[in-house]
């Protein structure tokens, strides 16, 4: 059975009541230096906390005058929306130039375009990139975009499952293309000895 100890805090027996108290203690000064938001998250999943946790963390809310159910309500709702446009966001793509290392999507799978509006829908994967070379997929996205000379804006609609056909087509293409260098570069001194 719970019972309030002398620090004001919940104990369960007088053998742990000063274990239990310390640790009550402890997470209501844990709490008190977190911000609004991340006492919000956490009460967003309850079951994740133990309930000297839980008991402190309702007391800050308290505190602080958030813990309603509409300001829970539309704080979970946001926290969904920005989880969402995390999903859809497929990182910002750059190259550093002299050295080809950074991110860069290859490859338009499936594309539909509109004439009337311009508009032309792919499919596309991000890779990282070294010596310009795709290495690793790092996610395939549903994209669109203005069909326009040297247009590279483009807007996510999606991101969808790793589009392993696209990932091997381009590894193909990036392999062969290494090879051909390699091949011309072996080959270029032969041909300007015998010139």
């Amino acid at each position: 059975m719970l019972r309030v100890g002398e620090h004001g805090c919940l104990c369960e027996s007088p053998a742990k009541a000063t274990i239990r108290c310390v640790e009550a203690r402890d997470f209501a000064e844990e709490y008190r230096s977190k911000t609004n938001e991340e006492l919000l998250r956490l009460a967003l999943d309850p079951a994740q906390l133990i309930p000297e946790a839980d008991a402190a963390l309702n007391g800050e809310l308290a505190r602080r005058r958030i813990n309603n159910t509409e300001r829970l309500k539309a704080f979970r709702e946001e926290e969904e929306q920005h989880k969402e446009e995390q999903i859809r966001d497929p990182g910002r793509l750059f190259v550093v130039h002299p050295y080809g290392i950074g991110r860069k999507r290859f490859g338009k799978a499936g594309r539909i375009y509109n004439p009337e509006t311009g508009m032309e829908r792919f499919k596309t994967t991000v890779f990282v990139v070294f010596l310009w070379l795709p290495l690793i997929p790092t996610g395939t996205f549903l994209v669109e975009r203005k069909r326009e000379f040297l247009s590279n804006q483009m807007t996510v609609l999606e991101r969808i499952p790793l589009d392993w056909e696209q990932v091997l087509k381009v590894w193909v293409v990036a392999s062969a293309t290494l090879l051909a260098v390699i091949w011309a570069f072996k080959l270029l001194p032969r041909l300007l000895y015998r010139g």
